[in-house]
């Protein structure tokens, strides 16, 4: 009867079934956001250089990914390459699809010279990944990583051409070739065979350490390809003699009889029936030879039988990683603007919930914010707990001024007021939990699905102040209001992407009865004016500028969209500006400044309800996006000087 190894088959299924687990409920559960990198030691590895580089995490890197890097480490040096050969997906995937190139007997194992050097390439590919990492604090891997692009539907981060070309290498690799992706293009198996020889490793970082605290200012260029680069000489020199190797396979030569079973089975085609000591570089400890042995008491771990001594191993490793990951909370960015004088006096102001502290990016935004503010000194954020830790002048600021700063006052419309409504009502609330702009969005949304608002503003205070308005006579009760603000869990859908977010709100106090206003009244409180000028406004004279007006209607409650629509109306030349206001009703027009020798209002009013808007970011880069604005009437041309 044939043999399996479980102890490895059982983490591939559960890896390879959770994985699938995810991606089918993504497909069917547009809400559902899967978290693909929650484990991930080789992100953790590179955010913890980023760290010890940069101060600063790469992407949204936590101390659970770090800790998850520093248990790869230890099983490698330990044991093996655990990883490689029971968890990475890819691994498994390469170890599937070659079963079946050998079926079909296409599928054969470079050797000698040409196997040496393809070993080069992921090497070159770990020094890329480390350089550009440590370098931007952005997980460069993530432009051509296979698993990512596809766990993660090729999102933003992903560049379609590296990641298709690593999925047909992986895929087509691996058919005609043993463990191609693995082999020859991992980063992952470059540093995993670096860490194999630790003393190398352990070495060249003692060095640089060492030249650092001397004082001799070595970019980390230097020990990265000294790194890389004695590690490829190591494997393909000492590629049979991996030292340290306290835990191998043992053959026993008196019991052996020579079928050379083992060496057919081995995944990684080590010849493992010519070896008294496994010990090749590219062996993780799989097992697979040791259920392949039909003797009794040959091929063993140490000289024991210990099959389960791997998947045991592995399991302890994991959860020392999530657990240690748990006991502490590295920041994302720490960053010291102040004099050594003005830090030694600071206070600290800590603040947790900001939804918005949720990656590398929104956190250097975050600092650049606050290096705005005189008298704040340094800033630390951590994206696993979405919070923040201010430095700042203790005679300029206490808690609830701090908290005020960081406050952004919002005025959402949700829904245009019909045109015979002539009043509206709102509801003055003060609700705890509520604080970032992430927040206004959510309760927009609630807002939206759950009664008939038209628009909210907040308002700073402790708690925060929310006024909710409604067409007059569709306001709900206090009760269905109330609940409907603390729902615990909102899902939505934004730019054609699903959301779903557990929400804390609690609704704290409510003024009773609602108050009555005009609906005149309610435009004023609610409206925020934008003025935007471009392509050589200021060149011309008020009198040669005309302006195309449009009624926004519904399109008013897209205000934080307005920027896209700007940025798509200055690729017209002839376009100078966009302005908003309120006519007479109180309903918000939008007036396009245009020069009529250059453009007209036919083309501007193609030009609105184009089917996608083409803009522009600040470094140059253009962007598309579907059109959410519809403008179905005709504006009408006047004179710019008729306002001013």
């Amino acid at each position: 009867m044939k043999k399996q190894n479980w102890y490895k088959l059982i983490y591939q299924f559960a890896i390879i079934g959770i994985l699938t687990f995810m991606g089918f409920r993504l497909l069917f559960d547009k809400a559902y956001a899967p978290d693909f990198e929650a484990y991930c030691p080789f992100g953790g590895i590179q955010a913890l250089g980023s760290y010890l580089t940069m101060d600063s995490l790469s992407c949204s890197m936590t101390s659970t990914q770090i800790m998850m890097g520093v248990a790869l480490f230890i099983g490698i040096v330990l044991f093996s390459r655990l990883f490689c050969g029971y968890i990475c997906p890819l691994g498994t995937i390469s170890e599937w699809i070659g079963k079946l190139g050998d079926r079909l007997k296409v599928r054969f194992t470079p050797a000698g010279w040409i196997d040496y050097a393809l070993r080069f390439f992921k090497y070159a590919l770990l020094f890329l990944t480390f350089y550009y990492t440590l370098k931007s604090s952005e997980l460069f891997c993530k432009k051509f990583d296979p698993y990512y692009a596809v766990a993660s539907g090729f999102d933003s981060d992903v560049a379609l051409l590296w990641a298709l070309l690593a999925i047909v290498a992986l895929v087509l690799g691996s058919f005609f070739m043993r463990l191609f992706w693995c082999r020859y293009l991992c980063p992952l198996g470059a540093l995993s065979a670096i860490f194999k020889f630790s003393y190398w490793f352990l070495g060249v970082m003692a060095l640089y350490v060492i030249l650092l605290l001397v004082g001799l200012d070595i970019p980390y260029l230097y020990p990265l390809i000294v790194i890389t680069a004695g590690g490829y000489i190591l494997e393909i020199t000492r590629m049979k003699k991996v030292r340290p190797d306290p835990v191998h396979i043992t053959r026993n030569t008196d019991s052996c009889i020579d079928c050379g079973l083992c060496s057919v089975k081995c995944p990684q085609g080590i010849d493992v029936a010519n070896m008294v000591k496994v010990t090749h570089t590219d062996c993780t400890l799989c097992g697979d030879c040791l259920y392949a042995c039909p003797e009794k008491n040959t091929l063993q771990i140490n000289r024991k039988n210990m099959k389960w001594l791997p998947g045991l191993v592995l399991g302890l490793l994991i959860i020392l990683g999530i657990t240690a990951g748990t006991l502490f909370e590295l920041p994302t960015i720490a960053q010291k603007w102040g004099t050594p004088e003005q830090i030694a006096s600071a206070g600290v102001f800590e603040m947790s919930g900001l939804k918005n502290i949720k990656c590398f990016g929104s956190s250097t935004a975050f600092a650049n914010q606050m290096r705005k503010v005189t008298g704040v000194y340094g800033v630390s954020t951590y994206v696993a707990s979405h919070s923040v830790h201010i430095l700042y002048d203790t005679t300029l600021y206490d808690d609830e001024k701090l908290q005020k700063l960081l406050f952004v006052p919002e005025r959402r419309i949700i829904k245009s007021v019909a045109k015979d409504v002539d009043s509206v009502t709102y509801y003055s609330l003060t609700v705890d939990k509520f604080f970032d702009p992430l927040d206004a969005t959510y309760l927009q949304h609630l807002l939206d699905q759950k009664t008939e608002a038209c628009g909210y503003q907040s308002e700073f205070a402790c708690p925060v102040i929310i006024r909710i308005y409604f067409p007059a006579g569709s306001e709900p009760d206090k009760e269905t209001l109330v609940k409907a603000i603390e729902s615990k869990n909102l899902s939505f859908t934004s730019n054609g992407n699903d959301f779903s977010v557990k929400l804390p709100y609690k609704v704290i106090t409510f003024e009773e009865p609602a108050v009555r206003i005009s609906k005149r009244e309610y435009a004023e409180q609610m409206f925020t004016p934008t003025t935007s000028h471009f392509n050589g406004f200021s060149k011309y004279s008020p009198d040669v500028i005309m302006q195309y007006v449009l009624r926004m209607g519904a399109n008013a409650s897209l205000k934080a969209r307005y920027s896209y629509l700007i940025s798509h109306l200055s690729n017209d030349k002839g376009v100078v500006g966009f302005e908003t206001s309120l006519d007479s009703v109180g309903a918000e027009v939008g007036s396009v400044l245009f020069i009529d020798s250059l453009t007209t209002a036919d083309r501007i009013f193609t030009t609105v309800n184009a089917d996608t808007l083409l803009f522009h970011y600040s470094d140059g880069r253009t962007g598309k996006l579907a059109n959410p604005f519809s403008f179905p009437e005709q504006g009408t041309v006047k004179p710019t000087t008729d306002n001013r």
